[in-house]
């Protein structure tokens, strides 16, 4: 499932393919070139900024054409609860991860969450 140690994926869609063969889904969501808005939900089917007014689509340098389709800006948002679930998967991981609730008996000071407050 996971490539050799010693090569890396030589391009993106092969490290979303591992990714998500992995369970570690993700969505492309189209986003203002000037970071104004998201076009989801309420302004899912808008092509304008309601905010600053340029365009969702690329432009064209030369003809100055927009390239319906193709996205100006691109968020590639990754969910966090698939990946905590994930990780609470193995016992070990999941100790680790809950040391700081569930280790701490001895009464030394040994990380900063151990100091009263």
């Amino acid at each position: 499932m996971l490539p050799d140690s010693d090569k890396i994926p030589s391009s993106i869609k092969d490290v979303m393919k591992t990714m998500t063969t992995l369970g570690l889904e993700y969505e492309k969501i189209h986003a203002c070139s000037n970071d104004c808005i998201l076009y989801r939900n309420d302004y899912n089917g808008l092509s304008v900024c309601p905010t600053c007014k340029t365009s969702r689509w690329k432009v064209k340098n030369k003809s100055n054409k927009e390239c319906i389709g193709v996205p100006a800006k691109i968020l590639w948002y990754f969910p966090l609860i698939p990946r905590f679930k994930r990780m609470f998967q193995s016992s070990q991981t999941a100790k680790d991860l809950t040391w700081h609730v569930n280790g701490r008996e001895d009464g030394k000071l040994r990380y900063p969450a151990d100091s009263p407050s």
